[in-house]
């Protein structure tokens, strides 16, 4: 299919997507900057830092693939699943986290509150942005319907008749045309 016949979803909403991807962008780098801040506090490696670094590379890499869902079906819906997953995985390390009674005696309590407060909230981004994402796939795919079934809403050479009015009204119209000639004579 020819990529200029393409239709695209509301610009309004696309605009929006891409600053949620932007945002995301902000979550998917604080991920690594944070897998990164607890490694290097912490003095060990540990499989939740190296997966949060990986979650952070992940969600990097997604707001490179939302650049692809301009026009196209498959990549927002691929997008939205890859999204859908890792707000899951965000979620169980923040619970995770939460939870984890030895965190603040690794990291320390200010800290480790920081970073659980920091967690919470990539959580509630990364949820907008699926929230925002499922919102420009709908209005993509209406998009696509309509310039799809664009045939069937123009309008056709068909010719009506219209009805012909009564012979009264045809009189009375008559009636009227000539006192307004009369009308305006005088």
């Amino acid at each position: 299919m020819d990529p200029e016949s393409q239709a695209t979803g509301n610009n309004c909403i696309y605009c929006l997507f891409l600053t949620s991807a932007i945002s995301l962008l902000c979550v998917g780098l604080g991920n690594i900057a944070g897998g990164v801040a607890v490694w290097q506090k912490a003095d060990s490696f540990n499989w939740y830092n190296g997966a949060y670094i990986i979650l952070g590379g992940i969600l990097t890499l997604l707001v490179i693939l939302s650049g692809t869902t301009r026009k196209s079906m498959p990549w927002i819906t691929i997008y939205l699943f890859l999204l859908l997953s890792c707000l899951c995985v965000e979620i169980g390390f923040t619970i995770g986290i939460i939870f984890y009674s030895d965190y603040e005696s690794i990291l320390g309590e200010e800290y480790a509150n920081a970073i659980r407060y920091s967690m919470l909230a990539g959580c509630i981004i990364v949820f907008i942005c699926f929230i925002i994402g499922c919102w420009y796939r709908g209005s993509l795919r209406n998009a696509q319907f309509y310039k799809q079934n664009a045939h069937l809403l123009e309008k056709r050479d068909i010719k009506y008749e219209t009805p012909r009015t009564d012979a009264k009204r045809e009189e009375m119209a008559n009636k009227y045309d000539k006192l307004k000639e009369k009308w305006e004579k005088s």
